[in-house]
């Protein structure tokens, strides 16, 4: 895979570790766990139609997507966390998608770099 297909900056991750492999591998392993959890809680929150939880969740992933140069996550992130912002229900749904399809693509990106280093 590329770094321009990439959803996740690996090369800039690991400059920004000081180039462990080992310390990238763990963050990441600890960044999968924590956003399958609030995948799930997010799916949760927009079934709900609870637009605070699920702003909040969306702040979460916006951080700590955005530390770990998974920017187009962060981004998707940012959409979700706007609408929100705005209680716009249709729209959560959509972006709340939308977000959870890009963090599937982090994760697959994150497995196969994993089981390459």
């Amino acid at each position: 895979m590329n770094q321009m297909s990439s959803p996740i900056d690996f090369a800039a991750l690991l400059e920004m570790l000081g180039g462990d492999p080992q310390i990238v591998a763990s963050l990441l392993s600890k960044f999968v766990d924590e956003l399958t959890a609030d995948l799930s809680a997010s799916a949760q929150a927009s079934a709900d139609q609870d637009a605070e939880a699920l702003r909040q969740i969306a702040h979460r992933i916006k951080g700590t997507s955005a530390n770990l140069h998974a920017l187009m996550l962060s981004a998707a992130a940012r959409e979700l966390e706007q609408a929100c912002t705005e209680a716009d229900a249709s729209l959560m749904t959509i972006k709340q998608q939308v977000m959870a399809d890009q963090a599937r693509f982090v994760q697959g990106a994150i497995e196969s770099w994993s089981a390459d280093n």
